[in-house]
């Protein structure tokens, strides 16, 4: 059984590649990461324990004379964690470029906590306005646009024979980058259907600009923790107002 297991994990990331590590790690520590943050949250002698209870996250410190129960909104704490890092992303330009979910408290009354910003990573105002952009192409389901805005930026992925890819290709990839990972058969410009994973195993990329790394590297994260807890979101759509401001800052 766990070899199999093994198996598939190993062919999943041949065909994602560096995206796979991240969502597969995101996946596979976000519910820990939960727990670990409860209990940091009552370090000072208390003894925090975690629970479900629809659209709540129960959190209950146990003091040493009595208990103090507070309802947590969980819903509304990952939309905090979306905007705040759309903003570190797109407005301010500088942001956590390490994140994971055992840096990310809930407190106990509720707010958010974030942890160890020690490596912190910059976008260009130019890169910058390249995100917001494609933040609103995929929020407007804009192939063409997306298309352009990664092949104008540098981004370049080939069929393994060299072929180049089109702008289904490209804006399935974005998607998977900056908005929500969806692995339905992808319908080519030419009319064809084809398999998500048989489209992988055929395409490589060749240059990835930084703030595509960067990019996907959060947003696989802020994906992965909203799916963990059965609220998966559209990061593009969040994103949008964000992305509309940090463009008309910049007088775009």
């Amino acid at each position: 059984g766990m070899n199999m297991l093994g198996d598939k994990k190993m062919k999943f990331l041949n065909v994602f590649g560096p995206t796979a590590t991240t969502m597969l790690r995101t996946y596979a520590s976000v519910r820990d990461g939960i727990e670990n943050a409860a209990i940091s949250a009552a370090k000072f002698g208390s003894k925090l324990r975690t629970g479900w209870n629809e659209d709540k996250l129960d959190l209950i410190a146990d003091g040493s004379m009595n208990k103090k129960k507070a309802k947590v909104n969980l819903g509304r704490a990952l939309k905090t964690l979306v905007h705040v890092h759309g903003i570190q992303l797109l407005l301010s330009g500088t942001y956590n470029a390490d994140p994971h979910p055992g840096n990310i408290l809930i407190l106990p009354d509720g707010r958010l906590g974030l942890l160890d910003y020690g490596m912190v990573g910059r976008l260009s105002p130019k890169d910058r306005e390249t995100v917001a952009r494609t933040i609103l192409a995929l929020s407007n389901k804009d192939k063409a646009a997306t298309a352009k805005l990664y092949r104008d930026s540098g981004y370049k992925v080939s069929f393994t024979d060299g072929r180049t890819v089109d702008d289904a290709v490209l804006h399935r990839f974005a998607s998977f980058h900056l908005d929500r990972i969806d692995l339905s058969p992808l319908t080519l410009d030419n009319g064809e259907t084809v398999d998500l994973m048989e489209l992988l195993q055929s395409t490589r990329e060749r240059v990835v600009p930084s703030w595509v790394e960067e990019g996907r590297r959060l947003g696989g994260l802020l994906m992965g923790v909203n799916a963990q807890a059965a609220r998966p979101i559209s990061l593009a759509k969040e994103w949008r107002p964000i992305a509309k401001e940090a463009l008309r800052k910049n007088n775009k």
